[in-house]
């Protein structure tokens, strides 16, 4: 029973990304079209988990795990035969456990745990405790929006709206908080048990939470003061401190808008996203618009069945050209990302002769030839330039051995920005939001390097990536360098990642004119043209 169900897991991992990622309903699809996306295992767990809601097999597997293994499978850095040897071996089977094991240095009788790994695990277990009350922003955003909405419908006022993080776009945020001038009074009279569970309240304050038990807090505020509030309770200290320290002192009152607010202190209206305190930045200055979804002419970096992707390249030009996209650049994974389906050179060509064929069949909307080429330890393409020169454009991106240090990383990233044939840089530093920080690269150097050699720099849109940081984009700015805001979709669903996206780079204060994707269709290929 133990090897079937390490197969069935194996199985359902895969099987599960593609069932989550399908544009269609799994039941309107006929055998032959399943056959073409799961292994033979898989198709009747798909049965029979839409004809009763549950797959069997998968609830006995359920059962005999002990809850807190599914804890310890958040912990950076552990597998699975890592995590079955302390269960099996090692009798560990909680995360609180395994901290103390390692502490006591119990793990070095368990074959392939030594002293580095255990203090690893006590590192990755501290970094999963700080952001394990953290959530994505792309995660509760929506939710946070319809709960402002509600109130403002229900209270017939315009005098409610999200504040701190959440208002300002952060990549992830630890609650979410509403600035409100309806009272705690009316609000707990009021019908809300659909939207919100109020827990606690005072005058000022009421606490509770959404129904998808993400944490709540509205700040009651009297009509008067309520702008004077928001502006507060939205931005950064630094930011708030900068704002009024150019209003005289007995001006700072019963402001009917921000905008009146940013006036009195002779400045432009700052948008919330861009109310950061960073050095690289200087907010006063900022006059040209920020660049917005609208913007956006072309759906660069995405995967398709040729490599891990879920859906055929015909469907995915199909959906772009649905949304009304110009182009869009398949970009699946090069021969050395094996786990990925990774493309050896023969089936590239025959990828490259597909493309010119679909191309010739949706004209003027273009299909552009392209591959995410792993950047490999020494900082070589891993494909030689006979090969790369046949692309209309390269995304060069780190995806194995992600353990450097910061000389090494950034010496690894300049070696491949500066191969002739690269055209973007992927996710600048590998990492995923919540459970990996990246490896440490020196910004400035690799921004530097991408100046030099005309390399544009990837905003990777994927919410749970966001990569490079919106921080740095400022430096790009100064450099004149590009930034393009791409999915990175394994499915036509995540085209829409570019949303995100779009929302990090305004907290960097991207432009319009700046960002490569945001030239049309002529633009970008007179630009690739220029490059060569």
């Amino acid at each position: 029973m133990h090897n079937k169900n390490e197969r069935l897991a194996d199985f359902l991992s895969g099987a599960a990304y593609r069932l989550r990622n399908l544009s269609e309903e799994v039941g309107t699809l006929d055998k032959e079209q399943l056959k073409k996306l799961f292994r033979p295992e898989i198709l009747p767990i798909i049965s029979e988990l839409h004809k009763t809601g549950t797959i069997g097999d998968l609830d006995e597997l359920i059962q005999l795990t002990p809850a807190g293994l599914f804890e310890m499978m958040q912990i950076r850095g552990l597998g699975g035969r890592k995590l079955s040897a302390l269960w099996r071996v090692g009798k560990i089977d909680t995360v609180e456990g395994l901290l103390d094991a390692c502490k006591k240095n119990k793990l070095s009788k368990i074959p392939g745990f030594g002293t580095r790994t255990q203090e690893n695990i006590i590192k990755a277990i501290d970094s999963m405790n700080d952001r394990k009350d953290r959530f994505y922003y792309a995660d509760v955003v929506d939710a946070a929006d319809s709960l402002v909405k509600t109130l403002q419908d229900t209270f017939k006022t315009k005098l409610v709206s999200l504040c701190w993080e959440i208002r300002r776009q952060a990549t992830t945020v630890d609650t979410i908080e509403i600035i409100s001038a309806v009272s705690q009074t009316k609000l707990r009279a009021a019908p809300l048990r659909q939207h919100l569970i109020i827990q606690s309240s005072t005058k000022a304050i009421t606490r509770g939470y959404t129904l998808d038990e993400v944490p709540l807090t509205i700040i009651h505020m009297s009509r008067d003061k309520f702008y004077s509030g928001l502006f507060e309770l939205t931005d950064n200290k630094a930011h708030v401190k900068k704002v009024l320290g150019k209003i005289k002192t007995g001006d700072k009152k019963n402001d009917k808008s921000e905008t009146a607010i940013y006036k009195k202190a002779g400045l432009p209206f700052i948008v919330p996203e861009l109310r950061e305190d960073n050095a690289e930045w200087d907010f006063i200055k900022q006059k040209k618009r920020l660049v917005t979804i609208d913007d956006i002419k072309g759906v660069v970096h995405n995967h398709t069945t040729w490599s891990d992707g879920v859906d055929t390249l015909e469907a995915f030009a199909d959906a772009c050209l649905r949304k009304k996209y110009e182009y869009t650049v398949i970009s699946d994974h090069s021969k050395n990302a094996h786990y990925a389906h990774g493309l050896k050179e023969e089936k590239v060509l025959r990828q490259m002769a597909a493309i010119d064929t679909l191309n010739k069949t949706i004209a003027p909307f273009r299909i552009f030839k392209s591959i995410e080429c792993d950047i490999l330890v020494s900082g070589e393409l891993d494909y030689d330039k006979s090969l790369l020169k046949q692309f209309d454009l390269v995304i060069v991106s780190v995806h194995q051995l992600l353990k450097m240090d910061e000389q090494r990383a950034t010496k690894r990233l300049i070696k491949a920005i500066e191969n002739r044939y690269t055209t973007i840089l992927g996710h600048m530093t590998g990492r995923q939001l919540l459970i990996r920080p990246g490896y440490p690269v020196d910004f400035k150097k690799v921004i530097d390097a991408c100046a030099a050699n005309r390399v544009v720099i990837e905003i990777n849109a994927n919410p749970y990536r966001l990569d490079m940081d919106w921080s740095h984009i400022p430096y790009a700015l100064k450099k004149a360098v590009m930034i393009s805001i791409n999915p990175d979709a394994h499915s036509i669903t995540e085209i829409d990642n570019i949303r995100w996206g779009v929302s990090a780079a305004r907290k960097g204060g991207l432009t319009k004119e700046q960002t490569w994707n945001a030239m049309p269709l002529e633009q970008v290929e007179a630009w690739l043209k220029a490059k060569t």
